[in-house]
């Protein structure tokens, strides 16, 4: 089991949804907690509750923002965000649609909630990987300790 696997496991045992744990892992990365920001990610898990947009999508597309996004304070826009942005939706449309015929959760889980349990870690874990993939390749550093820097 990877390490990616056991915490995306981990959390879900805790009643992590899948926008939940994305960002939980993007801050475990900076060492950061932020339950705030976990409540706000509540809007977006399960489709938004209404089995729209897969969490996995919306999560992802947040944990990226988190680093690479601005907080109009501190902190500027990567110029490449929405190239990011893009790829990971790009990724995530085909690995859903390829996976499950689709990006909503309605679709992955063909109307039957049995199967969270069996599609949405693997999906989280691939999703995990991809946006620590795409955030390397764009100058982030992810070494586990001090967590996500740009170099």
């Amino acid at each position: 089991m990877s390490d990616e696997d056991f915490r995306v496991a981990e959390l879900a045992l805790k009643g992590y949804k899948c926008s939940h744990i994305l960002v939980q892992i993007g801050l475990d990365a900076l060492g950061k907690s932020n339950p705030e920001l976990l409540r706000a990610m509540s809007g977006l898990a399960s489709g938004m509750d209404a089995g729209l947009t897969c969490g996995v999508l919306t999560g992802g597309c947040c944990m990226i923002g988190m680093y690479a996004g601005t907080d109009y304070a501190e902190h500027e826009e990567h110029p490449r965000l929405p190239l990011m942005l893009e790829e990971y939706v790009e990724w995530f449309r085909e690995e859903a649609a390829q996976r499950y015929g689709g990006i909503d959760c309605e679709t992955i889980m063909h109307n039957d909630p049995r199967l969270r349990n069996e599609r949405c870690p693997g999906l989280i874990r691939d999703a995990v990987l991809k946006a620590k993939e795409i955030l390397e390749v764009n100058g982030f550093e992810l070494d586990g300790r001090s967590g996500i820097e740009q170099v």
